[in-house]
């Protein structure tokens, strides 16, 4: 039969086997057939029924919707092998049964001079794949549009214009794109292979990336940063999951799918919507403000912000909460939420996160000075006490030391507190003999 495989979110890698005559809940609720740690998922959000070969999906009156090959679902409806559900931050993909992650229907096809040989994983967009590019003898990221894409004529043109666009961007901190077109029905892009995956995974593996670790990171992608605002490009959705790290841990900026020309350094006006991923927005992206790269030195900041602490700025019940809450309330200092971070670097990240984009790092190479004073003092960017599972493990142990002097003040106290007691016990049954 089929299966549904989680392709991102807390559960990723995870696998529900669908059999026949049989309804899966999903949701947040430990009740369900997958149960979802996920705080934008409702308590049962959606149904997936398989009759007579068939899955189909309906929601469940969910508060932040189903959405169906980023379709909003409406009414119940059928799933095909390949299809993409999404559930708050949860995507899932409907395989058959013998996919696995590094498999899929294109693995072992020669789309376009290009030789498919594993499937790499699924975002919004498409499915991502290894591939060998046969005319240059080199592996390649191959990115093909879902289907609820590449129908769109409009969309495909104007998407393969973005990508000849960044294809010009050359830079040590920029994922290379490659090339952009089309075979038959299939609509692709290639870019540059990141063998070391993305700061996301990082995340999601680790819980969290240590102070002197995650230094060099922010580094390379305030680098990447600064040149795309030399060439007056706004990116508008910096977040984990678009930072990828390649064979030597240099991070790079990837996914320029929504990005924008900014018209100069200045300014790039959001007259199509607000685009952007909602833990990571800035505020003045989130209200539907004109931007420019101060928009991404927060997306940047809110970045960090998780990698170093293990959680996201905020959290809440919708996406349109989250959005609210970067334009309307302060973030809890990250010196207090992970002490184990230099001060100097959570200054840094604080800074980013301003409200005021006139508060913010006016440039990314203003940025690039402040995170360059504190590596040039590496000494002082120390590990985390604890590298734990964030989310699943959230307690800190920080044991202190303890000198020859303080356990020989405790030990006597523990002596006192026995001798103490010991007394008090002689004393009651003197007084119980004399009733």
């Amino acid at each position: 039969m089929a299966k549904l495989y989680v392709e991102r979110g807390p559960l990723r890698g995870s696998e529900l086997p669908l059999a026949e005559g049989r309804t899966y809940t999903l949701g947040r609720s430990s009740s369900c057939a997958l149960s979802l740690p996920d705080t934008l998922a409702s308590r049962e959000h959606a149904s997936v029924t398989v009759k007579d070969g068939h899955v189909y999906v309906r929601d469940l009156g969910s508060s932040n919707g189903t959405f169906l090959n980023s379709q909003p679902l409406a009414k119940p409806q059928e799933m095909k092998l390949g299809d993409q559900l999404e559930i708050g931050d949860t995507l899932l993909s409907l395989l058959s049964e013998e996919e696995r992650r590094t498999t899929g229907g294109l693995v072992g096809r020669e789309i376009a001079g290009y030789k498919i040989l594993e499937r790499v994983g699924r975002g919004g967009m498409g499915t991502v794949y290894r591939a060998h590019q046969k005319s240059l003898d080199r592996i390649v990221a191959f990115k093909v549009l879902s289907p609820s894409l590449a129908w769109d004529k409009e969309f495909t043109q104007r998407f393969a214009a973005e990508v000849r666009s960044a294809a010009r961007l050359a830079h040590p901190n920029v994922v290379r794109a490659l090339d952009v077109g089309e075979d038959g029905p299939i609509h692709y892009f290639c870019m540059e292979f990141m063998p070391g995956g993305s700061i996301d995974d990082w995340i999601e593996r680790d819980g969290r990336v240590a102070p002197d670790r995650a230094l060099p990171m922010l580094l390379d992608i305030a680098r990447g940063l600064a040149y795309a605002e030399e060439q007056g490009v706004v990116h508008r959705d910096i977040k984990p999951e678009n930072l990828m790290l390649d064979e030597h841990g240099v991070a790079k900026i990837v996914d320029l799918g929504i990005a924008c020309e900014g018209k100069g350094s200045r300014g790039a006006a959001q007259s199509e919507g607000v685009f952007g991923t909602a833990h990571y927005i800035a505020p003045e992206q989130a209200a539907g403000e004109r931007i420019d790269s101060r928009a991404d030195i927060y997306g940047l900041g809110a970045t960090a912000y998780h990698m170093l602490s293990g959680r996201t700025l905020f959290s809440g019940e919708s996406q349109s909460e989250i959005m609210a809450k970067h334009v309307e309330e302060a973030p809890e200092p990250l010196d207090q939420v992970a002490p184990w971070v230099p001060r100097s670097l959570c200054a840094v990240v604080m800074k980013m996160l301003e409200k005021d984009p006139a508060a913010r790092y006016g440039s990314a190479r203003e940025l690039i000075e402040a995170l360059e004073n504190i590596a040039s003092g590496a000494a002082a960017v120390r590990r985390p006490i604890a590298l734990q599972k964030v989310g699943k493990i959230t307690a800190l142990t920080d044991k202190p030391k303890t000198n020859r002097l303080e356990r020989q003040r405790r030990n006597r106290l523990i002596i006192l507190c026995v001798i103490g007691g010991l007394v008090a016990l002689a004393l009651l049954l003197f007084l119980l003999t004399r009733l």
